[in-house]
């Protein structure tokens, strides 16, 4: 149950909006989901575009700290110019003589908060994939280290927020829309910087292609992407995010003949399952006689 928790914190937003729509009225949620869905556009799309447009016009780059902190100054700013026109427009849309005062509350006024409540939802499933990005490159990196036979029964579980992400995934057609507008956490890219990793640890490699579907994608050149500069330096520097944005990975990512394979990938049972076998293995071992 605790892999739904954020599901649940997003159907118990949309209901606490719809009851709070029905009783207060829709307006205030109509004007803040409308700024939101401005600011957080404003956001992600700086977040991409920013890096490519120093790079491509000015010839410097642009880190993704700064392409993040621009981005999300931009993205208040603009979430604080709508939320004032819309609650202005939108009051005078619902007022008191109005045709569609009508719709302003009640049942009617509660089926109006659910754009509003869903753009909230969308943008709180943005943030858990990009935190649960994060944290499984940690994992694979952890346990793509030498040494790491030695550490069975020691290794901590799969990470909670990466199970968030994978069970956000799994929901009917929502993983497609959140790999366009999310510039950090598509599956193609995020598999893509984890089969990096994972190449880079000799136990955890062997293990993983014996997998029917993440062994082929491991047949590919990963040593020759790790050398570009911008993923060497974000490997060293162990800067999930500059690896996962990094254009060499980008590129590869985006190639059509690969995209869908990539994007296909789970590597939650394939890593759980490594773990296991250190435990086994660890187990087995016969204990030294004094």
């Amino acid at each position: 149950m605790n892999d739904y928790a954020p599901i649940l914190l997003a159907l118990l937003f949309v209901v606490v909006s719809f009851s709070l729509a029905m009783s207060r009225g829709v307006v205030s949620l109509l004007a803040s989901g409308g700024a939101l869905a401005g600011g957080a556009a404003v956001l992600l799309w700086g977040f991409q575009a920013l890096p490519l447009l120093a790079r491509s016009s000015l010839g410097i780059t642009l880190g993704w700290q700064a392409a993040l902190t621009l981005s999300a100054i931009a993205g208040l700013v603009v979430m604080v110019v709508l939320r004032l026109f819309f609650g202005i427009a939108f009051k005078r849309f619902f007022q008191h003589g109005s045709r569609w005062h009508a719709y302003a509350d009640g049942l009617a006024g509660g089926v109006l908060s659910l754009p509003a409540s869903l753009v909230t939802v969308f943008f709180f499933f943005t943030c858990v994939r990009a935190a649960g990005t994060v944290q499984e490159l940690n994992y694979i990196d952890s346990l793509a280290r030498e040494g790491i036979e030695e550490m069975g029964g020691r290794i901590p579980p799969y990470p909670t927020p990466a199970s968030w992400r994978n069970v956000i995934d799994r929901l009917p057609l929502l993983a497609p829309w959140l790999d366009w507008t999310d510039p950090f956490s598509r599956r193609s890219s995020r598999n893509a910087a984890a089969l990096l990793l994972a190449d880079r640890g000799r136990l955890l490699r062997e293990h993983l292609r014996q997998d029917p579907h993440i062994g082929p994608q491991l047949e590919g050149d990963w040593s020759a992407l790790a050398e570009d500069a911008h993923v060497a330096r974000a490997l060293q520097d162990r800067d999930r995010v500059a690896l996962v944005t990094a254009p060499a990975l980008q590129a590869l990512s985006s190639d059509a003949g690969l995209q869908s394979s990539l994007s296909r990938l789970r590597f939650e049972p394939a890593l759980k399952d490594f773990v296991r076998s250190l435990e086994l293995s660890s187990e087995s071992e016969p204990v030294p006689s004094p």
